[in-house]
């Protein structure tokens, strides 16, 4: 059975989907989870409430502890972190007594994904630098970074939120990220698999963004 995702981060995307089929009581091990990188070309605005659980249902099934952990899991660049997120939930609802296993092994690679992720973001928040660059004729701080794992659009979040009176734009190579002043706006990459090298190819980067 073929799950698609909206996205790389879609979990809330798969908190529903997983609720679903364990309503329908479908297997893990028939189940194949796909998430395509997002696509759109023009820039949308980052809904900070999309990891949450709107679904009362999955509310009701879905120990509070596992929805922590899987919100950081699916940043995580492990491209088998949604089956293995599935594997671990069929399985906790199915054998209450797994959660006091501090040993078994697919809830042990949950918890090193989330702390994978967890470091991640701190590295990030840590070593991004800006670079003022002109834009339109006004000089916008311009920061490039290559995380390990899915973390930008994390990161991006948390620098709106530290100053919010400062216009930034962040290039990594999944996601361009822009805060305006009010919204935090996403768009596909547009930067060199490992970043503009000279100042004229910062202009071809900026010139590519899909600006409103």
């Amino acid at each position: 059975m073929q799950v698609p995702l909206s996205n790389q981060v879609d979990v809330a995307g798969f908190h529903s989907e997983a609720t679903r089929l364990l309503a329908r009581q479908v297997p893990p091990d028939i189940v194949q989870w796909s998430a395509a990188p997002a696509q759109t070309v023009a820039e949308e605005a980052l809904d900070p409430g999309r990891a949450s659980i709107h679904n009362r249902a999955a509310r009701a099934i879905i120990p509070q502890s596992f929805i922590r952990m899987s919100e950081l899991v699916v940043l995580n660049r492990d491209p088998r972190r949604f089956d293995l997120l599935y594997r671990s939930l069929w399985r906790l609802v199915y054998e209450p007594a797994l959660k006091h296993d501090a040993e078994d092994h697919d809830l042990s690679r949950l918890r090193q994904m989330a702390q994978a992720v967890r470091r991640d973001i701190q590295k990030m928040k840590t070593r991004l630098a800006f670079r003022s660059l002109d834009l339109h004729g006004e000089k916008v701080p311009v920061g490039w970074y290559e995380p390990s794992h899915f973390v930008a659009e994390t990161v991006g979040a948390w620098l709106a939120r530290r100053d919010p009176s400062v216009r930034w734009i962040l290039l990594t190579p999944d996601r361009s990220i822009r805060w305006d002043g009010s919204r935090l706006l996403c768009a596909p990459a547009v930067a060199p698999p490992h970043g503009p090298r000279s100042d004229a190819e910062w202009a071809r980067v900026l010139d590519a963004m899909p600006w409103r």
